[in-house]
């Protein structure tokens, strides 16, 4: 199979809105009817809002999907090899320029254990295996994967499901209620927290606070029997009393962590233990690492079937002032993007495309933004309804080296995100997520 091949699977794709391609069909037919149902059962749930979700499914490609899935696994495995090379790397830090409060708790850590990136959620935007980009890692976001796992499971004990059963399409690891609260569970076992201290878990959050994501926490520790308790990350009475956790955020604004001594002194102690440490979050959700992986003088950190996978999967990538001029970031704006490095929700993101050339030129002119990543613009896959176009990614959930599902966002904007309008999309793997 060739770099052409789509990832999405023209003849599966089962999408209902009024006006897209195959609409009309039996399977779209079938998707619309059967939508009703699952919107008011996510409703119910308290996994989704109202308006979050469309009538879209989507199989991908049969034989795309495992080349895909390879290089996206080699892509995280660059990433932990940045995290693990950041410590002993003077020139590597200087280009990431992780504000100096979290660099201090980094280099406080035991790294004689390699680092792992436990979790994370790469986005991607493409609509072949030669087009399809990474844009993002999200190290952060395991809420995101558990809702889009909710939301599978809704389509399967939907009509839709007989579809996906005569099709042979697999649940996949994620669709598991349990899975979050599983994998933390185990990474206390692995870390020798006694099952005692297990019962209760924190949830350590910031002043940005998602209800629909700590209720489907909340839920799948529930199943297991424990409870999850939010804890606000500055609490150190509160966080006293646990041994286990789930640090669910980096903040925007650095200077946060200047109140968190004692949060960060008993994660680096392993006092408190917690999966993506601090040590591999704060590296791996700098978005300059993408830059690491995309500019040349960097290349000595990968091997040469890393380089393969980079070269596939990750867009052209430049740190704004060190890697690419500000004037240079100014002549090709649409083709461009910026990003701040420790951005989230779609926030400080600007295309080039939907900006103005005299706001881009103050933009990128703004000594606040030397050291943003700047990247080039990926064209994503396309649905063209009644009511316009929409553009959609593909997520894809990893956990320990392991691809556990994929899912999508479907919106207007060139910027796909919930907070900006963007809606989920059901996205099913063809086969088993183990299979080559």
């Amino acid at each position: 199979m060739n770099d052409a091949s789509p990832i999405w699977d023209p003849e599966r794709d089962l999408i209902a809105i009024p006006g897209a391609p195959g609409s009309s069909g039996p399977y779209a037919q079938l998707v619309g009817a059967a939508f009703e149902r699952v919107d008011a059962g996510l409703g119910a749930e308290r996994a989704l809002k109202a308006g979050a979700l469309l009538p879209a499914v989507s199989v991908l490609e049969r034989k795309a999907e495992p080349i895909l899935r390879r290089r996206i696994l080699t892509v995280v495995q660059c990433l932990e090899r940045v995290v693990e090379r950041y410590p002993d790397d003077p020139r590597l830090r200087d280009f990431l320029e992780v504000p100096a409060v979290l660099h201090r708790w980094i280099m406080r850590h035991d790294h004689r254990e390699r680092p792992r990136v436990d979790f994370c959620r790469p986005d991607l935007v493409g609509a072949d295996l030669g087009s399809v980009r990474v844009l993002e890692f999200n190290p952060s976001s395991p809420g995101g994967v558990m809702v889009t796992g909710t939301v599978n499971r809704m389509w399967r004990g939907s009509p839709v499901g007989d579809v996906l059963a005569g099709w042979g399409v697999p649940d996949a690891p994620m669709e598991q209620p349990s899975w979050f609260a599983d994998w933390v569970l185990a990474h206390g076992r692995e870390r020798g927290v006694p099952d005692a201290r297990t019962q209760r878990i924190a949830l350590i959050r910031g002043r940005r606070r998602s209800r629909f994501e700590v209720d489907v926490m909340r839920a799948q520790f529930t199943a297991r029997g424990r409870v999850l308790i939010p804890v606000d990350a500055d609490d150190a009475a509160a966080l006293s009393k646990f041994a286990l956790a789930y640090l669910k955020y980096v903040p925007a604004d650095a200077a946060e962590v200047e109140r968190w001594d004692v949060l960060c002194a008993r994660l680096t102690a392993g006092d408190l233990v917690a999966p993506n440490a601090l040590a591999e979050r704060w590296v791996a959700e700098n978005k300059l690492c993408l830059a690491v992986m995309s500019d040349p003088r960097f290349r000595h950190l990968f091997t040469p079937a890393q380089h393969t996978a980079l070269h596939a999967l990750v867009p052209w990538s430049r740190k704004l002032g060190d890697g690419v001029s500000v004037a240079e970031a100014i002549a090709g704006r649409v083709d461009l993007v910026v990003k701040a490095p420790y951005g989230f929700r779609g926030q400080a993101v600007h295309m080039g495309v939907d900006t103005d050339p005299h706001t881009w030129t103050d933009l990128l002119g703004d000594p606040a933004r030397r050291g943003w990543l700047v990247q080039e613009r990926v064209a994503p896959s396309c649905v063209d309804t009644d009511g316009g176009r929409y553009m959609r990614d593909l997520k894809v959930a990893v956990v320990r080296g392991r691809v556990i599902g994929y899912g999508s966002r479907m919106g207007r904007n060139h910027v796909l995100n919930g907070a900006l309008g963007s809606a989920m999309a059901a996205v099913f793997a063809p086969h088993t997520l183990d299979t080559a």
